[in-house]
């Protein structure tokens, strides 16, 4: 064995047997894999944790950063009781990211405060954790992560450790918003309780309760129903991975509420100006929306029949503050070209595997793309079949044959991606890679390909549920949160200028949650307006459509019946060819053309897959 791999393995072997004693849990499976991040490190459960793969080249830094996430989860392991954490966790996504990450605080300000080497190991963390997602450079408190801003400023709180240098900006950022909201009581109460889970927890959701992230009805006890968003719920929390499904386990919490408001009265909205009649936003997107690619007559309007109050109708509380918008815009240049470098170094691993699925769709798009012949013309190429003829001296008039061209180049291919919280991590940044390499392949075969994105502005509702504050709360006012769908690259536009954008997947702070409803009225309308013959729209998500702000005040089942609505209205239209794939989330159940995947790591695949059935002749 070479010597630097025997000194890999023997680190991973000490790594191991630190956590497990640190823990006191020698049973515990503790496995390495180069898909665990350091920066956001998974929770550890009491059979089985993964840590990050060592490198071959690791300095002192890489040795602290390692140890850091061992400690993190050994000390979550030791500290931490899960039942009564899942007991205390709010359903509220954001909420729950918030909870979860004042948890995480408190079990590793433990170890700190004991081991001066568990400090130091995890303040590599931390530190190393805010390089990579910028916010060293952090803007404003928005573009950041509220999961994140709490973890730090509140371990550093609990254990009195300096901030580390890449957390300052962080921290500066968002300590005069706490301490407006919750004053340093708060704090200092949650470091008197913390090694008590269960005052410390009731403490953090009072902490929730005056940041605004939980309402005081809420500050109550959900034991069932905790347990199951924790077993079939949806979604990534906003500051880290959870299970798959969370928002259905959270619209378990207010399925009663939702079906006695189906039967209820009238939910028209009452926005400002025609806010309320908005129900029809295929007809012209949003403003700002470019006409270049317009072209062909398409059915854009949304039927006026679709939706879920008495009425028959979806609402909009006000379209004013929605934005579509180029990715480009979204980041300097500077920026972008640093998260594609990183969305490279990421997947490394897999680039090779996408590269050779998307040869393998190459050469099938390609052999469907033999011409057909045309014989006995005047003029073209010489068809060798009559040369003998023509060299004996017979008289053959039509000696000439020309290829016939396909219709098979007359199509576009648009990959609308869910850029939803639940999405971060890999899955996000596989989508992202996939849709690189496809547009790439299908581009050389003469198929043009669009990649958008569909999220919201802001968490919890943004400008447009402040406006419904201001005008009075109207009962059931419609979709009440600010869209946000972007342009990563359009249809018309070659992928060498548009390759940099896709790298906007990792900024923090951009992925949010989904209304994928009008996100794929949006996306019809962009393609059925093109002159392509034949116009394809491929879906990428991992869970149904989730905004808290708008079914915490409308039936629960709003957004998920309006997107089996514009589903159904999509494919009776048949202007565009609908599929779909899954990752985690079962979307057989809503598109009639769909798949659906256990693991990120199967995407690329299951694209090619769709892809190859679309095109097969």
């Amino acid at each position: 064995m070479p010597k630097n791999k025997e000194k890999i393995e023997n680190l991973k072997t000490a790594t191991a047997a630190t956590l497990k004693a640190m823990a006191r849990a020698k049973h515990t499976d503790v496995s390495f894999s180069a898909n665990e991040r350091l920066e956001r490190p998974t929770h550890a459960d009491e059979v089985k944790t993964t840590l990050p793969l060592p490198s071959q080249h690791m300095d002192e830094k890489d040795l602290a950063l390692i140890r850091g996430a061992s400690d993190a989860k050994a000390l979550r392991l030791k500290h931490h009781h899960k039942d009564l954490h899942l007991s205390n966790t709010p359903l509220d996504l954001t909420a729950k990211a918030a909870f979860d990450a004042l948890e995480q605080a408190r079990c590793e300000a433990i170890g700190a405060n004991e081991m001066p080497g568990v400090l130091h190991n995890l303040g590599e963390v931390l530190n190393d954790k805010c390089a990579r997602l910028g916010y060293q450079r952090l803007q404003s408190r928005e573009d950041s992560n509220i999961g994140d801003a709490l973890h730090a400023i509140t371990r550093l709180n609990l254990t009195g450790e300096a901030t580390p240098e890449n957390a300052k900006t962080l921290i500066k950022k968002w300590q005069p918003w706490l301490d407006e909201k919750i004053g340093a009581e708060t704090l200092e109460s949650l470091k008197a309780n913390i090694h008590d889970q269960e005052a410390y927890a009731t403490l953090s959701r009072q902490m929730l309760v005056e940041l605004g992230l939980l309402a005081p009805s809420d500050n109550t006890d959900d034991n069932q129903l905790n347990a199951n968003a924790d077993e079939s719920g949806d979604g990534e929390s906003e500051d880290q991975e959870t299970d798959d499904s969370t928002e259905s386990g959270e619209q378990n919490d207010t399925q009663a509420r939702g079906e006695a408001l189906d039967s209820t009265e009238d939910n028209e909205a009452h926005g400002d100006g025609d806010a309320e009649k908005m129900d029809d936003i295929g007809q012209e997107d949003f403003d700002g929306e470019s006409d270049a690619d317009q072209g062909g007559e398409a059915q854009q309007r949304r039927p006026e029949n679709y939706a879920h109050d008495p009425e028959g109708r979806y609402h909009i509380y006000t379209k004013a503050f929605d934005e579509i918008i180029a990715a480009e815009d979204l980041a300097d240049p500077e920026e972008l070209t640093r998260l594609r470098a990183l969305l490279d170094k990421q997947l490394q691993n897999v680039q090779g595997v996408v590269s050779k699925l998307a040869n393998r769709l190459q050469r099938k798009l390609m052999a469907q793309q033999q011409r057909s012949w045309q014989f006995d013309l005047e003029e073209g190429v010489l068809d060798a079949a009559k040369l003998t003829r023509i060299i004996t001296g017979a008289n053959v008039p039509r000696a000439f044959k020309s290829e016939k061209e396909t219709d098979f180049r007359d199509t576009v291919v648009s990959i609308l991606i869910d850029n939803s919280g639940s999405m971060r991590g890999r899955p996000i940044a596989i989508a992202a890679l996939c849709a690189d390499i496809l547009s790439r392949t299908l581009e050389r075969c003469g198929v043009k390909v669009e990649i958008l994105g569909f999220t919201t502005r802001t968490w919890k509702g943004g400008k447009s549920r402040d406006l419904w504050i201001e005008q009075g709360r109207s009962p059931f006012p419609g979709r009440l949160n600010d869209l946000r769908h972007i342009i990563y690259k359009s249809a018309d536009t070659p992928l060498r200028r548009s390759r940099k954008n896709l790298g906007l997947m990792l900024k923090e702070g951009i992925l949010k949650e989904n209304i994928d409803g009008e996100a794929l009225v949006w996306a019809h309308n962009r393609l059925a307006r093109r002159q392509e013959q034949r116009k394809i729209l491929m879906v990428i998500s991992d869970g149904a459509p989730v905004d808290d702000s708008t079914l915490s005040v409308n039936p629960a089942n709003v957004l998920e019946t309006d997107l089996r609505n514009v589903i159904a209205w999509v494919e009776n239209v048949k202007q565009v060819e609908l599929t779909a794939i899954g990752i985690g989330h079962d979307v057989t159940r809503y598109y009639s053309r769909a798949m659906t995947i256990s693991d990120a790591d199967e995407l690329a695949n299951a694209l090619v897959s769709r892809l190859e059935r679309l095109f097969d002749v």
